[in-house]
């Protein structure tokens, strides 16, 4: 995605613009789409509209520019190439990230938060390093955590399994009890 061209194209807006995956995002610090663009659907949405009233749910004025050029941009098309392309970086820097066991490498004009990569990606201090080292051992560090997160939820889910078991066979017992008390006050009245 053209995240510096969209963000250009906003009048150099101070919120954040940048590729969410499957949504394109126009936000803060605080909420990273206040502004949003579904990629599948193109359809604008504002994230604290509660009540579906769309462009009259805004009550900032640069939102309210945001809002109307995204649709601008919707209406000629030429969001299309803005979400297809990359940006153009005169003298990119590389910085890596590693995602769902992958290091991948990419390129920026600066490096640090809040920037993007030159497809769009937000660029964490914490996930997107200067070197493919950093950023590998900040992998296998997130993928080990992981593991022992998982490792403690199978533990607890194995204990609940083992507590559920025991409760199934006390009930099996109070139902074997019950159905013979049954059957001998049957066997009582004939």
């Amino acid at each position: 995605m053209k995240a510096r061209v969209l963000k250009k194209l906003l009048n150099d807006t101070e919120y954040l613009v940048a590729d969410h995956g499957e949504y394109i995002a126009v936000g803060s610090p605080l909420c990273h789409k206040l502004i949003s663009v579904d990629k599948a659907t193109l359809k604008v949405t504002y994230a604290l509209d509660t009540y579906g009233g769309g462009r009259k749910s805004l009550d900032n004025k640069e939102l309210k520019a945001i809002w109307d050029k995204l649709h601008e941009l919707i209406e000629s098309g030429e969001i299309k190439d803005i979400i297809e392309e990359q940006d153009d970086i005169p003298s990119p820097l590389p910085v890596y990230t590693v995602e769902d066991g992958l290091l991948t490498e990419s390129t920026t004009n600066e490096y640090g938060w809040p920037n993007v990569t030159v497809d769009g990606k937000m660029m964490y201090d914490n996930t997107y390093f200067k070197t493919k080292a950093e950023a590998l051992a900040d992998g296998i560090d997130g993928v080990i955590s992981m593991l022992k997160w998982t490792d403690e939820h199978i533990l607890e889910i194995e204990a609940d399994l083992v507590d559920k078991k025991g409760l199934r066979a006390r009930y099996l017992g109070y139902l074997d009890n019950l159905r013979a008390l049954q059957t001998a006050l049957t066997l009582e009245k004939v």
